[in-house]
């Protein structure tokens, strides 16, 4: 079995901009705010969730980190203030992870670069029509690897 060329080229370009585009990216958030694209990821996770706090578990899976990759990511968070961790009074044997007012905030200024940088490195080479489909494809993926 084999991949057609036009699936192969798919594949090739996918891995080869989604590596530079998370590069690109991360160093835009490095130089202008001293943040990782790992940590910005992050705080967006926690900031969307349910009172802006998730158990250490569904952090890892909204952000596909391996358990000890989230506990060096969530070190860091606590060491700048963003974040907090608390035993979960419902199961004790749970940690959440709760985003500070710093941690709101800090997303709240990087955001505007991000969004920049996102404009820059994709939107600019995108049209709706093909981001339509790429969400498309990459919602379908999802669900398959997901489930």
């Amino acid at each position: 079995m084999s991949l057609s060329r036009e699936h192969d080229a798919a594949w090739r370009g996918f891995l080869r901009s989604s590596a530079l585009l998370l590069r690109a990216l991360d160093a835009d958030l490095r130089a202008a705010h001293g943040m990782s694209h790992r940590t910005y990821d992050a705080l967006v996770q926690l900031s969307e969730a349910p009172e802006q706090r998730l158990h250490m578990k569904d952090l890892a899976d909204a952000l596909v980190h391996s358990a000890s990759g989230l506990t060096r990511l969530v070190d860091g968070l606590e060491r700048n203030g963003y974040a907090r961790r608390e035993v979960d009074a419902g199961n004790r044997r749970a940690t959440l992870v709760i985003l500070t007012p710093a941690g709101l905030a800090a997303l709240e200024e990087a955001w505007p670069t991000h969004v920049r940088g996102v404009e820059r490195h994709f939107a600019e080479h995108v049209s709706r029509e093909q981001a339509r489909v790429l969400a498309d494809v990459f919602r379908a993926v999802n669900a398959d690897l997901d489930g």
